[in-house]
């Protein structure tokens, strides 16, 4: 219900942005509606209505059950077929853990995007990117895999139908029309994931790009044009916004959150970090900040006991170091990420979104520990403009991505800078590798 009327205030808002901008014929323009949501997100519904409040991809209620279920053995047989390392974060196991005894009372489960589908159509139905998120997705298959739902205990006919990303659902029905001030008939397109709407409208299709988007978590992704799995299952293996292509996605779970934490912390002002960070020196005299402070997915790690430290304190350290400690070390193990991807596909620059494009200090950081350039996109939700792009397919307008990205000013690593930090991220590794 919270989704329902924030798109119904997003959609009364946007409208009269356009009105005043279009004059009152503005609806005529709407040729057609995209989609995109963070996953996992588990949503149950009934015949008619979701039976309880969502339950969303930071909830690890179920992390130590799944645990006791999915030995090192299975978890990598599990990661073969589904190019996810399962924990207790994704739809299936979700399910049987926290509507075990309710199971009977389902008849659908979706996740968040394909929820806000359901009401716009009354179709529900999924598509590649979204049903990895159910942790029962074989890649090659393109299917849900039989075994792997018999194994949860879900019944198969609680799934989705699947079709491709990003083709047309269905049109707008009625309550979709009330619901969004459209007229009914606009063609829906079934959408994709947040992390590959974003990547595509950041770096395109391309394998020597990777996109970092900067949230509550930094999400890394590097295009593949076939399912690359990786032996030590360091990243996960996700279908992208075309069915030739595919993600390798790893996730820093506590950047934004560990941004937010750390200003509160000390009453500091949103961007302080990065100012403050600017008036340290690279390795913040001796001090390193491993930024596992959430638990769960790490980067390229993947090990939820990890936890945060600061090394190398001493009364000489001020609030500028502490700062640009915590930055670095998020650098670093995104350079970390970046490295993995290098193994298999030479990767020449980044594009970056979030806060940090408002920093040129942390932008040039960022670029010296990579030693690789760095472009900025400033638009508030690369997912949702990947959204927009994509759903001109089925709307039947012919368009190739915008480039502009490629053509933005980058920001080139200093050398002398890249190769004292070359020296420093051996130092972090060795220091990083006692957070557990």
């Amino acid at each position: 219900g919270d989704w329902l009327q924030a798109a119904s205030a997003a959609m009364r808002q946007l409208a009269g942005e356009l009105k005043a901008t279009l004059g009152t014929e503005w609806i005529e323009h709407v040729r057609a509606i995209g989609l995109t949501g963070q996953l996992p997100t588990l949503v149950c519904l009934d015949a008619v209505k979701p039976l309880a409040p969502a339950i969303t991809w930071k909830d690890g209620r179920a992390d130590a059950w799944a645990a006791t279920r999915v030995d090192a053995t299975r978890r990598a047989l599990m990661y073969a077929r589904t190019g996810m390392p399962i924990d207790g974060r994704y739809l299936a196991p979700m399910l049987q853990y926290h509507f075990a005894d309710r199971i009977g009372e389902v008849r659908t489960i979706l996740s968040a995007k394909d929820y806000l589908l359901a009401e716009l159509t009354g179709l529900r139905v999924t598509e590649p990117s979204t049903a990895a998120g159910y942790g029962i997705y074989d890649l090659r298959e393109r299917c849900f895999s039989e075994e792997l739902a018999q194994f949860w205990n879900l019944p198969h006919d609680l799934l989705p139908r699947i079709q491709g990303a990003n083709t047309l659902a269905g049109p707008l029905n009625a309550t979709g029309a009330r619901l969004l001030g459209l007229p009914a008939g606009i063609p829906v397109s079934t959408g994709a994931a947040d992390s590959v709407c974003a990547s595509y409208a950041m770096a395109g299709l391309d394998d020597s790009v990777v996109s970092i988007s900067f949230g509550s978590s930094a999400v890394v992704i590097g295009a593949s044009v076939a399912p690359h799995l990786d032996g030590a299952a360091r990243y996960l293996v996700t279908p992208h916004v075309d069915e030739a292509w595919y993600g390798r996605e790893m996730d820093l779970l506590a950047t934004g959150t560990g941004y937010r934490w750390l200003s509160e912390l000390f009453s500091w002002q949103d961007g302080d970090i990065d100012r403050y960070a600017a008036h340290s020196v690279p390795g913040a005299h001796g001090l390193f900040f491993p930024p596992y402070l959430a638990g769960g997915e790490q980067g390229a790690l993947w090990n939820p006991r990890l936890q945060g430290a600061i090394f190398g304190m001493n009364l000489r350290h001020s609030r500028n170091d502490i700062a640009r400690s915590f930055l670095e070390g998020v650098f670093f193990e995104i350079k970390r990420c970046i490295e993995v991807l290098a193994e298999t596909a030479p990767i020449e620059s980044v594009m970056i979104s979030g806060n940090i494009v408002h920093s040129p200090s942390s932008t040039q950081m960022l670029a010296d520990i990579l030693q690789r350039a760095v472009g900025a996109v400033p638009d508030k939700s690369p997912a949702a403009t990947g959204a927009a792009l994509l759903a001109r397919r089925i709307a039947g307008i012919e368009f190739e991505l915008d480039r502009h990205t490629r053509a933005r000013l980058m920001t080139q690593p200093d050398e002398s800078t890249a190769r004292v930090y070359a020296g420093l991220s051996r130092q972090y590794l060795t220091r990083a590798a006692l957070c557990e």
